[in-house]
């Protein structure tokens, strides 16, 4: 191999390598451009996926509002995009809310308010429910799902091993 063969090998190589990464300076330089446009007001969304309105940035530091009143604070770089949120978003805090007492209920729909054992799927259940047959007794450890012991055993004379 001669020398020119040499020099043209390298010089192809640093030209293939300043190809490829030269897209990939561009989406860097994009992508940093984009992040110090952001202004507070904007709806953006994070690589990780959370929404929220920018409400404060301070250097490198930007504060997202995800519901009124809930603020967090984010690395610039972790904003991927301007993004509305895929959910409507309450504004007014001072909106109607229901109190814990509060019922909605469709009359088509709604079940007997008393000795209600089983509502149809997809209706709530007003009032009490009570359980279909006798209340399942439940242990408050995993013994019940071993095998009894063959010897007779029980569970204070010692630890059992599953059956096999």
């Amino acid at each position: 191999m001669s020398a020119v063969e040499f020099i043209i090998i390298i010089v192809l190589f640093i030209g293939m390598m300043w190809l490829m990464t030269r897209g990939q300076r561009k989406q860097q330089a994009a992508a940093n451009e984009f992040r110090s446009s952001l202004e507070a007001g904007q709806n953006v969304m994070t690589h990780s996926g959370f929404y929220g309105r920018i409400v404060d940035i301070d250097g490198d530091v930007i504060t997202l509002e995800s519901t009124p009143g809930v603020e967090t604070m984010w690395k610039r770089s972790a904003i991927a995009m301007l993004a509305d949120p895929p959910f409507a978003v309450v504004e007014d805090e001072d909106a109607d809310v229901l109190a814990d007492d509060d019922v909605l209920e469709d009359p088509a729909t709604a079940a007997p308010a008393s000795g209600s054992t089983v509502a149809a799927v997809g209706t709530a259940t007003v009032g009490p429910v009570t359980p279909a047959g006798p209340t399942p007794v439940v242990p408050d450890d995993a013994s019940s799902l071993l095998d009894p012991p063959a010897d007779g055993r029980r569970d204070e004379d010692g630890p059992r091993t599953p059956a096999s």
